[in-house]
């Protein structure tokens, strides 16, 4: 066979190569595929193909073709070792009868029996890189799908909560107090002389604070008409009044930030002061609300009793879920630092957008 008859045979392999895993979209497929074509067209014998996985290189494809190179597949246990160190240096190198081929920090095959010019290597790298990291663009498009889909129905699921926790509020405290308001009433319309108007007053008073602290839990119009630090100063200057406790805030930010991106901080915000009102019997907490040129970042913390985090996260007291996933919602990050006796610190951490 002639130079030039080598090289169009060159050619017509990384051609059909190129045709057959141009449609594969798993990485596995992709390298089962390649040792198919470049045994079955008789370029070489034997062949073994490794995929990183984890951080680890695992076999994923193993080819032979009839029994012609023994001697090479009967050291093909071996491999492993020889592959991890040529991904290490991403050289092609020949090891006894193995050429043994990386692809970037991807993956690593090894053929024997065969022979081949170092352009055919080289394209069939281009090939193949380009066919891996196809393939893992897809798989990692897939997985984020995946965990959005995952996190729409979480957040559906925190939202019900939600509505059931309100109705709850609205029948055993606003229901029953406009029950009370009215069995009130009409005895005060029976019997005028001994109607309780200022008993009544009160209650109807009391009444009108909780449908004003369930409509701005709903969502404040402040937060709308304002902004994120006008609605946190108004929601932490309620919470003083009615539990005494003292909190700071400090806000570095040069404008109003994407309006999602409000609503989220104020419910990160919201869940974790609720937190601290019901479990850290804090007297002092704080709400730093900064920016850098990419990142919104939210922390709140307090001097309260603390917790043992892993027991916190176990119980799921603090709502721990909900506020992470309406932060992953929008690609950020949530932490919570906590242990006895040294209060509460929540972190979360959004993508600035525009």
């Amino acid at each position: 066979m002639t130079d030039a008859d080598l090289r169009l045979r060159e050619l017509e392999t990384l051609h059909e190569l190129a045709h057959t895993i141009a449609n594969s979209l798993e990485p596995r497929e992709t390298l089962e595929q390649t040792l198919k074509v470049l045994i079955d067209t008789g370029w070489f014998s034997c062949g073994e193909a490794f995929l990183k996985l984890e951080g680890m290189l695992e076999t994923v494809a193993v080819g032979l073709c009839g029994y012609q190179n023994i001697e090479a597949c009967q050291v093909r246990p071996k491999l492993l070792r020889d592959a991890e160190r040529v991904m290490t240096g991403n050289k092609l190198t020949q090891v006894n009868h193995w050429q043994l081929i990386p692809v970037d920090n991807m993956a690593v095959i090894a053929l024997s029996g065969g022979n081949a010019s170092s352009p055919f290597f080289e394209a069939l790298i281009d090939i193949i890189r380009a066919a891996l990291k196809r393939a893992r663009l897809h798989w990692r498009l897939s997985e984020k799908e995946i965990q959005r889909s995952k996190l729409l129905q979480a957040l559906l699921r925190a939202q019900e909560e939600e509505r059931g926790r309100i109705s709850r509020d609205l029948h055993d405290q606003v229901g029953q107090a406009l029950t009370g308001i009215l069995l009130g009433l009409d005895a005060a319309i029976n019997h005028p002389e001994d109607a309780n108007l200022a008993q009544l007053k009160e209650l109807a008073s009391i009444t009108l604070g909780d449908v004003r602290r369930i409509a701005l839990d709903l969502r404040p119009s402040v937060l709308d008409a304002l902004g994120l630090e006008a609605a946190l100063k108004r929601y932490t200057r309620e919470i003083t009044e009615r539990y005494n406790i003292q909190i700071e805030i400090l806000v570095s930010v040069p404008k109003r930030l994407n309006p999602d991106e409000e609503t989220v901080l104020y419910r990160v915000a919201q869940e974790a002061l609720t937190n601290i009102v019901r479990h850290a019997k804090a007297k002092q907490a704080s709400i730093v609300l900064t920016t850098t040129s990419k990142w919104v970042q939210l922390v709140i913390e307090d001097n309260g009793i603390g917790f043992k985090l892993e027991e916190l996260l176990a119980a799921e007291r603090i709502g721990l879920t909900g506020m992470r996933e309406r932060v992953e919602l929008f690609n950020g990050n949530l932490s919570i630092e906590s242990s006895p006796g040294k209060g509460t610190s929540v972190h979360a951490r959004l993508p600035l957008r525009t």
